[in-house]
């Protein structure tokens, strides 16, 4: 299978940065890390589902820059009847026999007018990580006080006595969101423990994840297209929201976490727009999007660009000792990367702006000192990010075909779906600021 738009992963393996298979889209990714490399299982859309959906596809790569395709891993039910109808996500982990366990979200958008829980949670196991057998006998349902319509996403991380399995929930009388957790010893035999952690800020918390990174802990969950973090001394907690307690802005969402040669990476999908408009408001399900996670020296949690992406732009294509109004960059590959330094005033802003005069159509992303932030002006797009006054900031700009993310400083990212970059001129604008050391690199 060959991926299109953005990038390729096809059975042999082919480069590209943010893969999708063929006539489909990338939802919630649950990845597998490995001695091999990671697998990247996920929740195959399309644009023609049938009354069941999102089987579970899966991508493999060794460093984030070459994916193979290796297709379905598990279906969903061809029965209306039958509970996982419908597939949500959950979590991968090999055991120490070497079987490997499948946990997600069985969902049946019928079961609640039959007066049926319309999600559980559902475990599928295999021998080979090729194909997975469900077993129907060990659905978990809600406790009770928790919502039957939203209880999914479990995630299961082994720990020194056994496992904890994690689960996006809703308390119903306290009209608050909960991930709530249980405990086993065998994978099979779950203990219902309580909360975890709860929140009456967001209505729901999704694909709830916990790793440790230095000394401190990291909670990471997404509710309505934003991924949002917490922090720890302790693996229960307290949980402790930053002053800026996001990544990115509102295309990438649904991400986890994994660790894979000594570095801790955050794997969701950047989505699309119907009808490849850039003025048009986000559409769920995209294509494979990875930053690597880095933990800054207060505590709080950073994105940074993959270092594997400097190898992959290996050749220099254009380079600029420096620029303190504007710079022309021109026509530039459709897969590149531009990298500078850059130094702002209290009021200062630096655009990179994408013209198109095929279409007619100019963007912009900013990254704004008065405003605090970085935006995006197509259709709006913000990530908050405290910036301050002459500190020079190094930015890393990514492009592959209509995905360009921006990477400021190892501290925050956003990531676009930009048609209009495909075929663009790029330029640099600065007011009251000055980039240096620009360069841009291809393949």
């Amino acid at each position: 299978m060959l991926c299109l738009l953005t990038g390729c992963a096809d059975k042999k393996g082919e480069q590209c940065l943010f893969p999708r298979a063929e006539d489909s889209y990338v939802g919630d990714v649950m990845a597998l890390s490995t001695d091999k490399g990671v697998y990247l299982n996920y929740l195959y859309e399309t644009d023609h589902n049938g009354v069941g959906y999102h089987p579970l596809h899966q991508f493999f790569t060794k460093d984030f820059t070459t994916y193979e395709d290796k297709g379905e891993v598990l279906k969903f039910a061809e029965d209306s009847e039958v509970q996982d109808l419908a597939i949500g996500t959950g979590s991968f982990i090999r055991d120490d026999s070497g079987k490997y366990h499948c946990f997600y979200t069985g969902h049946n958008d019928y079961y609640d007018t039959y007066g049926l829980d319309k999600e559980c949670l559902m475990h599928a196991t295999s021998k080979d990580n090729k194909k997975y057998e469900k077993n129907y006998d060990e659905i978990i349902h809600a406790p009770n006080g928790y919502s039957t319509n939203d209880f999914r996403d479990p995630q299961v991380i082994k720990m020194d006595d056994g496992y904890i399995m994690l689960v996006g929930a809703r308390k119903e009388a306290e009209d608050e969101s909960a991930i709530i957790y249980y405990e086993s010893q065998d994978l099979e035999n779950w203990t219902f423990k309580g909360d975890f952690y709860t929140s009456k800020e967001l209505n729901f918390m999704e694909c709830p994840d916990v790793f440790k990174l230095g000394d401190k802990y990291y909670l990471v969950f997404s509710w309505n297209n934003v991924v949002y973090y917490r922090t720890a001394s302790d693996f229960f907690g307290p949980w402790e929201k930053p002053e800026i307690d996001t990544f990115d802005g509102n295309g990438f969402y649904a991400a986890k976490t994994c660790e894979y040669e000594g570095k801790r990476y955050l794997i969701g999908f950047l989505d699309r727009k119907k009808r490849e408009s850039d003025g048009l408001m986000y559409t769920w399900a995209g294509s494979v999007l990875v930053y690597e996670l880095r933990q800054l020296q207060d505590g709080t949690l950073g994105v940074c660009m993959p270092e594997k992406y400097n190898e992959y732009f290996n050749k220099e294509i254009l380079s600029e000792a420096a620029a303190d109004s504007s710079l022309d960059l021109g026509d530039v590959p459709d897969t590149c990367h531009l990298s500078y330094k850059l130094t702002m005033q209290a009021d200062g802003i630096c655009d990179l702006v994408f013209s198109n005069a095929e279409k007619g159509e100019e963007y912009k992303i900013s990254v704004n000192n008065k405003e605090d932030n970085i935006s995006y002006n197509a259709f709006p797009n913000y990530q908050a990010m405290k910036l301050e006054e002459g500190r020079q900031y190094r930015v890393d700009v990514v492009v592959e075909k209509d995905i360009v993310v921006i990477y400021v400083d190892g501290q925050k990212a956003l990531s676009n779906r930009i048609y209009s970059a495909v075929g663009a001129t790029w330029k640099l604008n600065m007011e009251n600021a000055d980039a240096s050391d620009i360069k841009i690199y291809g393949k």
